[in-house]
């Protein structure tokens, strides 16, 4: 186990640890945490959501081996792109939790560009190998087909040289009103729509920290409430997938980040509640059970949406889960998924793409053996490139980009 190691504190400031814990605190996570700690039924929930994600786009794969998995959960798998808003729900909430304290109380220019920096090291490096890898397969896709047919989007992306710029600086999705087109890669619009909340996170630090005292009950109805215009994204419903500004992503990105900054407030004032934390587990399972019982009775992702109201209250119940649901989740393989998440997230569609094309050019669509050979391909290759970028560019860059910084700001999320 890795030891905490921290510069002493100035007057009346809470201890931030120079590197991130491998385990976590004893207690339950509330109150401004004194020393940060990783609270690992969420990082196990990022791995979830990931999949849940990927599963959703695996469904490219739906003609192999995998179609009985398609079939029996066709519900949960045409719901996965809400595992995008678990993942803004969650980065609201893991934020608040690890800067609030640091950020909240007055604006300082060097403390927000010391969090920038430390996102931009968390975030940059792996996109912008995958970016640049997926140059090369555009140069190669682009003479025989058009971009927006290589690129399997509803808009074809931005291959130009500002376009390129835009990619490495993670404002692809500013430019645009609706996501497809924006990136170079169907998920890329979501570290771009991140990129976007942590750079006005220092302000929306400085509005819930002046809230940190709110009582759990209010503080979770107002997630909810910041909801509602997620909730009703859909077909048929308030707002459609594609208009223009205030367009899908916008909302989605804002509303679940602020849902998760409530949720932690609900979580670190929870002593000023009568709920015990013991029932945090059994209230967790319950509560998931409901989503999934919902999820199941949705034909499709519109239908499946209102589940998002039931995030905060997931991702708060299990920060504060004990017992089986604690270590169930603490298992260490949840554990290193959910480290890892970030470059599942990032490489999973580039081997989707070279699934459909190596089946469309070389096979066809009609050579199901051959068809099953380049889906166990795309899952091994999804998992060894997974590690890859992981072990040897996400961890090693951001760890020696931090060190270029006087003081880097917190541990890694």
């Amino acid at each position: 186990m890795a030891a905490l190691t921290s510069r002493p504190p100035a007057p009346g400031k809470p201890t931030v640890p120079e590197a991130a814990p491998t385990a976590e605190a004893a207690r339950p996570v509330t109150g401004p945490p004194a020393v940060w700690t990783e609270i690992r039924t969420l990082t196990s929930l990022r791995f979830l959501a990931a999949l849940w994600v990927v599963l959703f786009h695996l469904q490219a794969l739906q003609n192999t081996f995998l179609a009985p998995v398609f079939h029996s959960f066709a519900p949960i798998v045409d719901n996965g792109v809400l595992g995008v808003d678990v993942f803004f729900v969650l980065s609201g909430f893991i934020l608040s939790y690890t800067y609030l304290d640091r950020l909240g109380p007055r604006f300082g220019p060097a403390t927000a560009a010391s969090f920038l920096w430390a996102r931009f090291a968390r975030m940059w490096p792996a996109f912008a190998l995958v970016v640049g890898v997926l140059g090369l397969w555009f140069l190669y896709g682009t003479t025989q087909h058009t971009a927006l047919d290589w690129s399997l989007q509803l808009k074809a992306p931005d291959l130009s040289p500002w376009g390129l710029i835009k990619q490495l600086l993670m404002v692809h999705l500013w430019f645009s009103p609706e996501t497809d087109g924006a990136s170079w890669f169907g998920p890329g619009w979501t570290v771009s729509a991140e990129w976007l909340a942590y750079v006005t996170f220092p302000l929306t630090a400085l509005a819930l920290f002046r809230l940190r005292r709110l009582h759990p009950l209010p503080a979770l109805g107002a997630s909810v409430l910041v909801l509602l215009p997620v909730a009703m994204i859909g077909p048929g419903q308030l707002i459609d997938t594609y208009t223009p500004y205030p367009c899908e992503w916008l909302v989605r990105i804002l509303c679940c980040f602020l849902a998760g900054g409530f949720a932690y407030l609900a979580v670190r004032n929870i002593g000023a509640s009568r709920f015990r934390p013991q029932l945090a587990g059994p209230a967790t399972i319950l509560v998931a059970a409901l989503v999934l019982v919902f999820l199941l009775q949705a034909n499709n992702s519109g239908q499946g949406r209102p589940a998002v109201l039931a995030f905060p209250l997931i991702i708060a119940l299990l920060s504060l889960s004990q017992g089986r649901v604690r270590s169930v989740l603490g298992h260490r393989w949840l554990i290193q998924g959910g480290r890892a998440s970030y470059s599942l997230y990032l490489v999973h569609m580039p081997f989707i793409y070279a699934f459909h094309w190596l089946s469309v050019d070389w096979l066809h669509d009609s050579h199901p053996v051959g068809q099953n050979l380049l889906a166990v391909g795309c899952l091994a290759g999804t998992a060894l490139a997974t590690y890859l970028l992981f072990a040897f560019v996400e961890e090693p860059a951001r760890h020696r980009l931090r060190k270029l910084f006087p003081r880097p700001a917190a541990p890694n999320y």
